[in-house]
Order: structure tokens, then sequence, then C-alpha cells
């Protein structure tokens, strides 16, 4: 399963990116029939699954893969920076309108806020494939393991049609960027990586970075929230926690 994931997979999203870019008609009835056949599962179930997609989380949940592997640290920190990058540019380039903002009124049901920005590519999307790839490159994953982290990607990408703030076309564009950034910078970006002392210094100090990232967005976002705040919370703060005392000297 794994291994046809990681062969296959980017070949077919390319080809539905490329059939619902043609149709465009075809993407808003995909997108009808995702929003409302999530439905059948609570709101609180996509709000905590799209968590895996924000890049707080997933930038916090690449550390404990560079804890393993040191050497992955210039790949993870290129990649991640390149996804961002690319991830406003083309959102503001290309500016398109989210579901609820072109569909008439009482189609969508919003299960979160409405983001201000452009709806191409879904950066959760983008943000996951990322995560997904990242990990499945750690030779203790296996193929099953590498399934089941897209198997999560897909979710999460699912899970932004069911919240109402993204078109399928905007998920699957998101994914394979994702992807596609990562396994270049796995490949070319310092392969061989840093010195470990190097290493281990800057993961103890983007630890503490990340530390004061999750207690500033706790503090912004306290007033108004939805479950999956705890959730951000814990990962966020338990994953910095554990690389100060890491590499505490």
């Amino acid at each position: 399963m794994g291994r046809w994931v990681c062969r296959l997979g980017p070949a077919l999203l390319l080809a539905l990116t490329a059939v619902l870019a043609i149709r465009p008609d075809w993407n808003e009835q995909l997108f009808l029939l995702g929003h409302q056949s999530a439905r059948l599962l609570p709101a609180v179930f996509w709000r905590l699954v799209s968590v895996f997609g924000d890049w707080k989380t997933v930038i916090a949940l690449l550390f404990p893969l560079a804890w393993q592997q040191p050497q992955r640290l210039p790949a993870l920190l290129a990649g991640t920076a390149l996804a961002i990058l690319l991830a406003l540019l083309l959102k503001g380039g290309f500016a398109v309108p989210r579901p609820p903002l072109v569909l008439p009124v009482g189609t969508v049901q919003l299960l979160d806020a409405l983001p201000g920005n452009g709806s191409f590519p879904s950066g959760h999307a983008m943000a996951s494939a990322l995560l997904a790839t990242a990990w499945s490159a750690h030779p203790k994953v296996g193929r099953w393991g590498a399934g089941s982290l897209a198997m999560v990607a897909g979710l999460v990408a699912l899970s932004r049609l069911a919240i109402g703030v993204h078109w399928p076309l905007d998920v699957l564009a998101g994914a394979l960027v994702g992807w596609g950034v990562m396994r270049l910078a796995l490949r070319h970006a310092a392969p061989q990586g840093w010195p470990e002392e190097v290493a281990q210094r800057l993961l103890a100090l983007l630890s503490a970075v990340l530390l004061l990232a999750v207690v500033f967005t706790a503090v912004k976002d306290w007033p108004r929230h939805h479950e999956e705040y705890w959730l951000r919370l814990v990962i966020g703060t338990g994953v910095a926690l554990g690389g100060l005392l890491r590499f505490r000297r």
C-alpha cells in the first residue's frame, strides 16, 4: 500500500488536478458532494482532523523527525519555508474566492471561521502532504506507515471541504505542491546534513521559538475558539518543551 501511494499517488493527484482545472463545473459538483456527505460526521471531528494541516502544528510534528534524523534538518527547514512562501504567493496571485462567497446562500454550512485570503491552493492540504512526505522518508516508517500517513493527509484535505472553505481543486493542488516541495528538499537541501553540534543548538533555539509562538497564539485565540484549540496547544507545547529538555545544556 505504501509503495503504491509513493509511486502512483502523485501521478493520480496531478491527473485529477488537471481534470478539475479544465472542468470547473465538476470542481463545484465534487465540492457539493464532499461537503454534504461529510455532514454524516460531527463538525468537531472535521475541525480536529484539520489541525494536522495547520502550519504551526505541522512544524511542531516535524521536530521529532529532526530529533531522530538531525541530518534531515536542512531539508525540513528549506522545504517548509519554500512551501509557506509558495502558499502565500499562489493564494495572492490566483485570488480564487472560497465556496461560501460563490455558491448560493445556504448551500455551504461553515463549520469554522472563513479565512480572508484566497482559496487556491489549500495551505492545510499542502502542509499535511509535506508532513506525510517528510515522515515517510524515515527508514522505520515502512510501506504501511507511509500509506497511513497518506490517509491522514487525505483526511485533512477532505476536512477542508467538510468545513466549507476549499474547493477540491484547492486541496489536490495543495497536496501535490506539498509533496513535490518536500521531495525536492529531501533530495537537494544539504542531504548530508549539518555538523551534529550545529543541528542540536539550532533545534534547541527553534524549540524556544516554537514555545513562544504557541503561547502567543494561545493568548491571541483564547476569547474565541473551538475544540481544536486545545489539541493545537497540547501538541505545540509538548513538542516545544520536549525539544528544550532534550537539548538542554
